[in-house]
């Protein structure tokens, strides 16, 4: 299977998104960023156009890095359950990196699964504070953020 990494239709990263992180939510009900209008959805697509890993970014200033200027933001990231460990979140994390670059972006952060931050950390996020419980389902999350360099890691979006 070949898999490319690039921007995609939010409405083509949905059921993923809904089937890994809202399970418990009709199909038809509005996600956490679905409002975003500027927000960037990026996907690993196969060759058949499916989405297998997914997230979204936009410029948003860090809380709690207030100083640090040019900070995105990444969300709802989702890749289907029988193919994690195999590269796609690292190359959707990769290309949301760049693609935050490219549009002048310095810092990349985002509230991560407890769970997921080993995830994270592999691909340069520093862990910040405590662990936190977030939203109304209360699953603990860390804040985390990486430093974007100039130059691009891996993708052209």
């Amino acid at each position: 299977m070949s898999v490319r990494f690039e921007v995609v239709d939010p409405a083509a990263t949905r059921a993923l998104r809904h089937a890994v992180l809202r399970p418990d939510r009709a199909a038809a009900d509005p996600l956490p960023g679905d409002d975003l209008a500027d927000a960037v959805h990026l996907g690993a697509i196969d060759d058949a156009g499916v989405v297998l890993c997914t997230c979204f970014v936009y410029a948003d200033p860090c809380p709690w890095r207030p100083d640090r200027a040019a900070a995105w933001h990444l969300r709802q990231m989702a890749t289907a359950p029988d193919l994690r460990g195999q590269g796609l979140g690292g190359g959707v994390v990769e290309a949301a990196a760049d693609l935050a670059r490219e549009r002048g972006g310095r810092l990349l952060w985002c509230h991560a699964r407890e769970p997921a931050v080993a995830f994270y950390r592999r691909h340069g996020f520093e862990s910040f504070g405590p662990v936190f419980a977030d939203g109304p389902y209360r699953i603990p999350h860390r804040r985390i953020s990486r430093e974007l360099s100039s130059a691009p890691a891996s993708s052209q979006l």
